[in-house]
């Protein structure tokens, strides 16, 4: 086995192997599994850093191999990375992701919006890990087995800080945190990416830098080789990690970010926005003076990097890890300025592939790009090409950009994305400067891609078969429907263990609920995305189910609310036999700004109104259009029909056990209460 040392160099020089300029684009570091489980300490902590020509404080994950550090402490050597641009954490299926996580985070500025809110509990800045996108179990601590799986309703505190009044459905440490995430065996290979979820600091933790990225197993794991000997070349893989953050004039990190710090396009006669946009005053608008500084865009935690091709194209992994803002990106040639085609290889760590009408593809992704007949360069079998990607918040893109240009150079760029009449726009900016190889000539390989949903959505899948859960320290990953036989097979002190891990797949079972029961044969959940009518200034979501003739059923509707973690405002038991259960929802948006819909645990589908014939894509996330004028964000001008909207329709496989959320990713929506809790419980 690698030493950790070792591990970490090689990651090093893999990334410099693609240097050829001092402002190169590099990977960010790795850290490894091996002999199934990936073991590192974690810490959260303040940094100074450069960016451009500021020196701003921002947050960091400092991370090591457990067997590295002394205690909770890292080397202060090359075996610890504490890059602001992230690290990355590869893992392979069936692994066990072992973080012992402690928060050593400065108290929350005092300007955050939402701890002048919840002073008591936000104060001192707590934090966790969210694992985003993977299909793990939400589960708590419990005496035998006191670590975490993927479980958002713990809170970190520096030591000493434990707030004095703790609120109910939470748990609250100021010691080290740790978690052991067990990967299914079953689970797609793919890229996700890991962050805090403390609700009201959600924002202001990742505008500060606190994301890293998680793989499971190898791009390569979903592309099919022909028997020709130019297929067997692999093209090179980037990584591309797409982080902003706001920087006064004085160097420090505005807090509460401002959609408004920049114009969302260029005069003329400005220089360039290599990687930033430049601040303006926006005081007589109730906003601040922002002149004298820069909203920076980096990638990978570089500003403005070069990106050199290889000869044979490139596998760049872009993950969108900025808090609020939405990409429109595109690599414009920088001759003609037209943008170039590359290929799509995978949404949200799901591979995909090209067997349907362009339009039915169009719908399964979200909007998130727009299918075009690919150029010639690219041959696999029935690629799937695209001239720019829309990425909303949590978005991960896979793609394969060929090493052809008419200039032999191009830029990496987001244009301005406006989300509505009453939302923002986000502004444009050059991300990275792109060098292409010279002279290539011969045939590009062939990069036929497996479409990994139709595996995970088979009758053996991880997301349609029978729910399997992690027996924690007993090692076993069964069937939840023979678990009471596997409990019986075990030691009474065993299977205590085994009983506590299954309760701890339910946070407190006396949080008021709404009913527990399925949802009848023809029937859907709508979702609204609004504003609650007591709070104007806020955002949350409502609720009601709809039966097989469109109409509402009695005593379900919930009008918009914000996030009460107290509340569990949808519960489903699993289906028969505890196999995995499927569900339709409608997502409406009342409001009059684009909002970006996102489910822990699990993926789903994107189809036509009650018809699942759009092609087996899988996302995490997907936008949810506004409505036309006069959307207000409230249901009743909706019912009324002045608001128009065009409802989004997902559909959900659940096979997870235990409490978790579904949000707006918009990290400003979402701390602003636009988040509901929903648990699934065993069927009896």
């Amino acid at each position: 086995m690698k030493s950790a040392l070792a591990v970490v160099c090689l990651a090093l020089a893999t990334s410099l192997a693609f240097a050829s300029g001092p402002n190169e684009l590099l990977d960010p570091p790795v850290f490894t599994s091996s002999n199934g489980a990936l073991d590192i300490l974690m810490t959260a902590k303040i940094k100074p850093i450069t960016l451009d020509a500021y020196s701003p404080a921002a947050w960091v994950y400092e991370v090591c191999y457990r067997s590295d550090a002394t205690g909770n402490t890292c080397p202060a050597d090359t075996r610890t990375a504490s890059e602001y641009g992230g690290m990355r954490l590869q893992l392979q299926p069936g692994d066990h992701l072992k973080i012992r996580f402690i928060s050593q985070l400065p108290p929350a500025p005092a300007d955050d919006e939402h701890v002048q809110e919840m002073p008591e509990m936000l104060k001192d800045n707590p934090t966790n890990l969210h694992t985003h996108g993977l299909i793990v179990e939400p589960r708590q601590a419990t005496p035998s087995n006191p670590t975490y799986g993927d479980f958002v309703y713990v809170l970190a505190y520096p030591k000493g800080k434990l707030p004095k009044v703790q609120m109910p459905g939470l748990d609250y440490t100021d010691q080290p945190l740790d978690y052991d995430i067990y990967i299914p065996a079953n689970h797609p290979s793919g890229q996700f990416w890991i962050h805090p979820h403390v609700h009201g600091l959600a924002l202001n933790q990742i505008n500060y830098g606190l994301a890293g990225i998680i793989t499971i197993g190898s791009v390569t794991d979903n592309l099919v080789r022909s028997n020709s000997a130019a297929a067997q070349i692999t093209p090179a893989v980037r990584y591309v990690t797409l982080k902003d953050i706001q920087i006064l004039s004085d160097s420090t990190v505005l807090d509460q970010a401002d959609p408004d710090f920049c114009a969302p396009n260029p005069d003329p006669s400005d220089p360039p926005r290599n990687g930033f946009c430049p601040g303006v005053d926006n005081s007589g608008d109730e906003g601040g003076n922002y002149l004298g500084g820069k909203w920076i865009f980096s990638v990978n935690g570089q500003v403005y990097p070069t990106i050199t091709l290889g000869a044979t194209g490139e596998i760049w992994r872009i993950t969108h890890a900025s808090a609020s803002r939405s990409y429109q990106l595109s690599i414009d040639d920088d001759a003609t300025g037209q943008s170039l085609p590359f290929q799509v290889l995978a949404i949200d760590g799901v591979s995909i592939s090209g067997s349907s009408s362009p339009s039915a593809l169009a719908t399964a992704v979200g909007g998130k790009f727009t299918p075009i007949a690919c150029p010639p360069g690219i041959r696999g079998s029935s690629p799937i090409c695209a001239k720019s990607l829309r990425m909303m918040p949590s978005s991960r893109i896979e793609i394969f950009v060929p090493p052809t240009s008419a200039s032999q150079s191009a830029t990496l760029l987001t244009r301005d994305y406006p989300t509505g009449p009453a939302g923002d726009d986000w502004p444009y900016a050059l991300l990275a400067h792109v060098v292409f190889p010279p002279g290539v000539g011969r045939p590009l390989p062939a990069l036929n891609v497996t479409g990994a949903a139709a595996k995970l959505l088979s009758p053996t899948g991880l997301l349609n078969g029978p729910v399997k859960i992690d027996g924690g320290r007993n090692g076993a990953n069964i069937s939840l429907q023979d678990a009471s036989k596997f409990a019986a097979q075990l030691s009474p002190s065993a299977a205590k263990v085994f009983r506590e891990h299954l309760a701890a797949l339910s946070a407190p079972s006396d949080l008021p609920s709404a009913p527990c029961v399925a949802l009848p044969p023809g029937h859907h959940r709508r979702i609204f995305f609004g504003t609650p009518s007591d709070n104007p200034d806020a955002f949350g979501l409502g609720y009601e189910e709809v039966d097989q003739n469109g109409k509402v059923v009695p005593g379900t509707f919930r009008d918009i609310q914000q996030f009460d973690h107290t509340v569990i405002d949808v519960c489903l038991p699993l289906a028969k036999g505890n196999k995995t259960v499927n569900e339709p929802w409608e997502l409406v948006n009342v409001a009059g700004e684009d909002h970006n819909f996102h489910i822990h645990q699990t993926k789903f589908r994107v189809v036509v109104a009650s018809s699942l014939g759009t092609p087996a894509v899988l996302v995490d996330n997907t936008p949810v259009p506004h409505g036309t004028d006069p959307c207000d964000g409230s249901i009743a001008t909706w019912r009324s029909g002045a608001c128009q909207v065009k409802p989004v329709y997902v559909f959900i496989p659940f096979s997870e056990v235990g409490d978790f959320v579904y949000h707006c990713h918009i990290l400003e929506h979402e701390d602003g209460g636009m988040m509901a809790h929903i648990r699934v419980i065993p069927n009896p």
